[in-house]
């Protein structure tokens, strides 16, 4: 079922957004844009892995990931079908934490969509799970992190080039 919601201000509930973004969670036809998007040269850089992913590889991730019951993959849509991003929450059991990572479809970058997909794929995982999240994002990373702390990220700690975000559950 997808996660479609409105906001309120003033008490009256308004949309959020000219482009109503739409999210559902990942499925097998998925797979190849997750893939390409993570081999992007900028996400690349950006990502504390920072080496490509062959195909084989990815496919081998991504048909354990959709039977993973502490793995949540999620996909935000515009148009009906378009996909602009998704969103993964890597949930540690034992700690009761859910470690969260973005990434944009390449073609819907600088559109300021990140943001907004966040906060709907949090709000998405919420009604599944009641976790504190963290993320890992490398200082050089500035439209993360200024997505994520739009999102009610605390920066914990640094480390060398790494910024340590966390959320707290609902």
């Amino acid at each position: 079922m997808p996660y479609h919601p409105n906001k309120k201000i003033n008490g009256a509930e308004v949309q959020e957004a000219q482009l109503a973004i739409v999210v559902l969670r990942a499925t097998k036809k998925d797979s190849k844009d997750i893939w390409e998007w993570r081999n992007d040269e900028l996400t690349k850089k950006m990502s504390i892995a920072t080496d490509g992913v062959s195909w084989e590889r990815h496919k081998g991730w991504y048909e354990k990931s959709l039977v993973n019951p502490n793995r949540y993959l999620y996909l935000g849509f515009v148009n009906d079908s378009e996909k602009i991003g998704m969103c993964r929450f890597d949930v540690e059991v034992n700690a009761n934490i859910a470690e969260v990572s973005i990434n944009i479809n390449p073609i819907h970058r600088g559109k300021k969509l990140s943001s907004q997909l966040l906060a709907r794929c949090i709000a998405a995982f919420f009604e599944e799970q009641s976790l504190v999240l963290s993320a890992t994002i490398k200082k050089v990373n500035i439209g993360s992190i200024k997505c994520f702390e739009s999102n009610g990220f605390v920066l914990l700690r640094e480390d060398g080039e790494t910024n340590y975000y966390e959320k707290q559950a609902l």
